[in-house]
């Protein structure tokens, strides 16, 4: 997975951490159930939710950056001054 295509470069060292971990924590599942062991496997299942959770939330922030970004550009590209679509919010 290239995290600079789904996470912002602020977000690139907890996307890292996160993705590490699901990547870790799937494995001691896996580990865990072949092992019998099907307690801890629940609870690292967890973790791992969470972890996915994180990485779902991170790569949201790039998402909507990224679409308020094109939003900006089909406005210059259709002669819309930026400035005057802050000031008109900004009156709201």
């Amino acid at each position: 997975m290239k995290l600079e295509n789904h996470f912002l470069p602020e977000d690139i060292s907890d996307a890292s951490k996160e993705y590490w971990a699901v990547l870790d924590l799937m494995a001691a599942i896996m580990r865990k159930i072949n092992d019998s062991d099907i307690e801890i496997a629940k609870h690292f299942s967890i973790d791992l939710t969470k972890s996915l959770h994180e990485l779902t939330k991170l790569s949201d922030k790039k998402y909507k950056q990224d679409r308020y970004q094109e939003m900006i550009n089909e406005m210059k590209e259709q002669g819309i001054h930026i400035e005057l679509v802050r000031g008109l919010m900004h009156e709201r």
